[in-house]
């Protein structure tokens, strides 16, 4: 996150728009963000969907809904997105 947005960033996620929306998001299975103790404008999401398809169709929600734009805006850089495998 840009220097001093990561406070906003977790108001946002801790308003009625925020966490409770997106754990509620059909397909969602686990949606978890968490900031470094040192540094709390950085900041990583942990998720887990259903199906990528599930996953993409909460990012459209999240896009139509403005949320994306505001989000975007508080961006130091572009965000990683890393799919993953659970092995176990």
């Amino acid at each position: 996150m840009q220097e001093g947005t990561g406070k906003s960033l977790v108001d946002f996620f801790l308003s009625s728009d925020g966490l409770a929306v997106t754990r509620a998001y059909k397909g969602c299975l686990q949606f978890d963000v968490l900031t470094e103790s040192a540094d709390p404008d950085t900041v990583r999401i942990y998720e887990k969907w259903e199906s990528k398809e599930a996953w993409d169709n909460y990012i459209q929600f999240r896009a139509q809904s403005g949320a994306m734009d505001f989000l975007k805006s508080m961006l130091a850089d572009a965000p990683v997105y890393t799919p993953c495998v659970v092995i176990g």
